[in-house]
């Protein structure tokens, strides 16, 4: 399920830079307003296209780059080449022959029907017999109308009960299946040690050997940025968001002193398939990364690599 979230928001960035101009302010507070309600944005791309749209429409200076891969991006959000892709895969072309199937509508005509006339004959009766007559019709009438309202609630009741029954079918399906959809799976870890770098070009060979460009990875460097040096002293596997929140005072003393770290661009694209994400190597080797690279695991939340 992490996939499908994933591409459905990344989806959903592309169809919004091609459809809209994010240097209108009105534009960007309608979309920002509607994330805010809908909660699709959430993974660390979409704060990020979150973020670049609104500096765009508030006129600040903006990165140039793809929100996605990092390479230059000609509209300041998301380059030409991850759009053509995202809007090419088979999820996309799902999506929208989806919405234009909901959009075709039936159209279908009823005859005119038309009725011979019927003459009734005039009858004279009586008084007695005329009340005879009106009384044996209004229980006539009642009889009727009571036998169609009863059947009518009974079909009501029936119809009722059936829809109730596929609920619960279908929601203990999909209550068995959940294991399926979202499997537990170990984190993974780098076989290579780690060797200290001194330059960016030393620390994208490192990572060439986790990331190789030949199975499908595409590494791109950002920057040099500041990292906790707590979190490159974790075991390989640990989620560092989660050991942090269990740190006492005297070892968040040490643990959150900031060094300088090179930080890459991961992203690996499909027809079925896109991992995206980014990784942070400091000068002793360590890696941590960041993306959907586990599946079950927190999409965007930092974990030890290497």
């Amino acid at each position: 399920m992490a996939d499908d979230k994933l591409r459905q928001e990344l989806f959903y960035m592309v169809r919004l830079t091609s459809k809209y101009d994010f240097t209108k302010m009105e534009v960007v507070e309608s979309i920002l307003r509607l994330e805010n309600e809908r909660q699709i944005l959430c993974s660390v791309f979409g704060k990020r296209f979150k973020s670049r749209i609104f500096d765009i429409a508030a006129g600040l200076d903006s990165d140039s780059s793809c929100v996605i891969c990092g390479n230059p991006a000609e509209n300041h959000v998301i380059c030409q080449h991850c759009i053509d892709t995202i809007g090419s895969s088979e999820y996309a072309k799902s999506k929208i022959k989806t919405k234009e199937n909901e959009n075709k509508g039936f159209a279908f005509k009823i005859p005119n029907i038309k009725l011979p006339k019927l003459s009734i004959p005039k009858l004279r009766l009586n008084k007695k017999e005329k009340e005879l007559s009106i009384d044996r019709d209004k229980r006539f009438f009642n009889r009727i109308f009571s036998g169609r309202l009863k059947t009518c609630i009974q079909l009501v009741l029936t119809v009722c009960l059936i829809m109730i029954l596929f609920i619960q079918i279908w929601v203990a399906v999909l209550w068995f299946s959940i294991p399926d959809f979202n499997p537990s799976e170990e984190p993974r870890n780098s076989e290579y040690p780690q060797v200290a770098v001194n330059s960016k070009d030393e620390a994208y060979d490192q990572l060439l050997l986790d990331f190789p460009e030949k199975e499908g990875y595409t590494l791109t460097y950002g920057r040099v940025d500041s990292e906790y040096v707590g979190r490159f002293l974790l075991d390989n596997g640990d989620c560092c968001q989660d050991v942090e929140e269990q740190l006492t005072d005297e070892e968040k003393y040490d643990y959150f002193f900031t060094e300088d770290v090179y930080i890459f661009y991961i992203s690996y694209l499909e027809e079925n398939t896109s991992k995206v994400g980014l990784a942070e190597i400091n000068s002793n080797g360590a890696i941590i990364i960041e993306g959907s690279f586990n599946d079950g695991r927190k999409t965007d939340c930092f974990y030890k690599f290497r």
